[in-house]
């Protein structure tokens, strides 16, 4: 099955986007969660917050469907 992936800031650069600018292709097994595709495609599930489609936020026990859009949002950092 095939999942789009996006990111922004340091995630983008370590997502490394084939689509667009944020965006990257991912083939991956039906039933697999967010958290395992990460660790598939070598992004640590830790730099991770939470995802968000379809105009709801998620965590990463999600498991997307064929075809779906998914952004990547990183922990909240500042001071």
């Amino acid at each position: 099955m095939v999942i789009y992936l996006k990111a922004g800031s340091e995630l983008r650069e370590r997502l490394n986007p084939d689509i667009d600018y944020y965006t990257r292709r991912i083939e991956t097994e039906e039933g697999k969660t967010i958290r395992e595709i990460l660790g598939d495609i070598g992004i640590n599930p830790a730099l991770v917050a939470f995802v968000y489609t379809s105009g709801k936020v998620k965590g990463l026990q999600f498991i997307p469907s064929e075809g779906q859009s998914i952004t990547l949002q990183p922990p909240v950092a500042g001071g």
